[in-house]
């Protein structure tokens, strides 16, 4: 999966931008892409700044397949809370 391809799905699933950041630095309360160096870290930082669910990725597309994974199981969760 390429960064388009993450951008239209998040955009068409309605999927919250408050819910994720795309390397655009860090942003609390969110799943985070963040660049460092050759590789990818995935990230949940919560709103005391403590990351969660900390992952490398080598691969760009393979973070991106994660965290829509991870948007898809957070929309589920979200849609049967109402």
């Amino acid at each position: 999966m390429n960064l388009i391809e993450l951008k239209d799905k998040l955009y068409w699933k309605n999927v919250p931008d408050r819910w994720y950041w795309l390397d655009e630095g860090l942003k609390p309360d969110a799943c985070i892409l963040y660049k460092n160096y050759a590789k990818w870290e995935f990230f949940y930082l919560d709103e005391k700044g403590d990351r969660h669910e900390f992952k490398v990725f080598s691969d760009v597309n393979d973070v991106y397949v994660h965290l829509w994974q991870k948007m898809e199981y957070q929309l589920e969760g979200f849609s049967n809370k109402t």
